[in-house]
C-alpha cells in the first residue's frame, strides 16, 4: 500500500494523518500570523500583504486584531 493511498488505508491511520495534517496547518498559520505582523509593522500596505502571503485583506485585518 501506498502511504498516499487514502481510500485504501486503514481507519486509524487516516485519523491519525488527519491530525498531523491538521497539526501543521495550525503550526503554519500561526507562523503566517507572525510574518504577517512584521511585515505591517515594517509599514507593508495590507493589499500587499495579502496578495504575499495568499490570504484576503479581510483575514489581514482579522489577524492583525488578534
Amino acid at each position: 500500500m501506498d502511504y498516499y493511498d487514502y481510500e485504501n488505508m486503514p481507519l486509524q491511520q487516516l485519523a491519525d494523518t488527519r491530525d498531523h495534517a491538521l497539526n501543521l496547518v495550525q503550526i503554519v498559520t500561526d507562523a503566517l500570523k507572525k510574518a504577517v505582523r512584521e511585515e505591517y509593522k515594517k509599514g507593508t500596505n495590507i493589499k500587499k500583504i495579502a496578495r504575499q502571503s495568499g490570504v484576503t485583506r479581510a483575514t489581514i485585518y482579522a489577524w492583525l486584531s488578534e
